[in-house]
């Protein structure tokens, strides 16, 4: 399979399994756990359950009320980040030196202003240059809730490039001796 094709697979699960044999699916388990350690960062971190006021105990059949059940919250529960897979990404982040993970969510954040609609990229924080990234890092640091994990910041694109391939190299290290499955 191509890593495409590896991307496209509907577990994740499945490809962390297989990137312990194969090079193409630990690539695309490497993209796939930092998409969702980004999400975290960016989407989740502010988010709750979000349980609706009309129901709270909505899939809990009540007296009189038949089987009814709030598909609202039982979606906001299937898809909230207490996932095992949100949980092993969550955990593989804790993991990696804070300043390798920043520079790799920084890297992975970040939106090439020449691949932007001609309107859309003034409204992108993270659609800059990625010499315009190191000038902005601290910004983009906050955004990302990981100012304190980069402290005495980058001082050049190739050291937050470095930086970020070291980490990309950890993670491909983890999938291949399947330490991402004993976390799960």
């Amino acid at each position: 399979m191509t890593i495409d094709e590896w991307k496209r697979v509907p577990s994740p699960w499945a490809v962390v399994e297989a990137a312990a044999e194969s090079e193409t699916a630990r690539d695309a388990a490497v993209v796939r756990i930092i998409d969702t350690m980004l999400e975290l960062q960016l989407v989740y971190r502010h988010e709750s359950v979000g349980y609706q006021p009309f129901s709270v105990t909505g899939n809990v059949p009540m007296p009189g009320a038949g089987k009814c059940a709030d598909q609202a919250m039982l979606a906001a529960e299937r898809y909230h980040p207490h996932s095992q897979w949100h949980q092993a990404c969550a955990w593989l982040l804790r993991q990696l030196p804070p300043r390798q993970a920043a520079a790799m969510l920084l890297q992975a954040a970040r939106v090439r202003p020449e691949r932007m609609a001609a309107g859309a990229v003034a409204h992108s924080l993270f659609a800059v240059t990625a010499k315009q990234m190191v000038e902005r890092q601290d910004a983009l640091l906050r955004a990302l809730g990981m100012a304190e994990w980069a402290p005495r910041g980058f001082e050049s694109v190739r050291a937050m490039q470095d930086c970020a391939t070291r980490a990309r190299h950890q993670l491909r290290d983890w999938l291949k001796n399947e330490k991402v499955q004993q976390v799960a």
